[in-house]
């Protein structure tokens, strides 16, 4: 595999797969919504590249397993929102510095709020997920027979499902900047409810994926991560 060189010194020079060019990882590359973390997470490694002079190939897959596209180095860096957890931890890929970090929670309609408040009282009902995602391990934990667990490949089917009535909560996180504040995701379509920390006392934070072969990518990410505030 050939490898271009970038930057202006020796220090700097970032090493990608093809010239030029970073090969981002997404599940998705059209979001226009505010509220979609895809959009924040595109936008901020738009800047990155813009800095950098690099062009960006974006490379839309479906979240599970994302993160072993960087080991495999089908992508330079893996963008799906990714959280650092052990056992995403793969030969050839290393894990950025956080951006972000997010605490479990279910999303249901406004009208339902008296009706749920926690996992339990959805026995009978189904929630939501998206495959391979935290919240799809955090849903099948916690949640007690009796509850209807939906499992897809992405958020707008979920959506495109509880639009129709077909899935009484969406399990989606609520998101937050590294210093606390937390990042408007939703509008007053959807209320949420449960909220929690996956692993109790411990922050879920959420990592870019950059493979090894990507030689000062990772350093000059985490430098970009140190001084520019998620989201833009």
């Amino acid at each position: 595999m050939s490898l271009a060189i970038v930057g202006c010194t020796a220090e700097q020079e970032i090493k990608t797969i093809r010239p030029g060019v970073i090969t981002v990882a997404v599940t998705s590359n059209t979001s226009t919504s505010r509220y979609d973390p895809q959009l924040w997470i595109r936008k901020y490694v738009e800047q990155f590249a813009r800095e950098r002079e690099l062009q960006i190939s974006w490379v839309v897959v479906p979240f599970n397993e994302s993160w072993l596209l960087a080991s495999r180095d089908e992508v330079d860096l893996v963008a799906t929102n990714v959280a650092n957890f052990a056992d995403r931890v793969h030969l050839g890929a290393s894990f950025s510095a956080p951006f972000l970090f997010e605490r479990r929670a279910l999303r249901i309609n406004p009208e339902d709020e008296e009706s749920y408040q926690h996992i339990d009282d959805f026995i009978g009902k189904t929630v939501g997920v998206v495959s391979g995602m935290a919240a799809e391990r955090d849903v099948k934990r916690r949640a007690p027979d009796g509850v209807i667990v939906r499992t897809t490949d992405t958020f707008a089917q979920l959506y495109a499902e509880f639009d129709l009535g077909q899935l009484d909560a969406v399990a989606e996180a609520e998101y937050y900047a590294l210093d606390g504040q937390v990042i408007p995701s939703h509008g007053d379509e959807v209320v949420l409810i449960d909220h929690h920390d996956l692993t109790p006392g411990a922050r879920e934070e959420s990592v870019f994926v950059i493979s090894d072969n990507s030689e000062n990518l990772l350093s000059a990410v985490n430098e970009f991560i140190g001084r520019s505030k998620f989201p833009l």
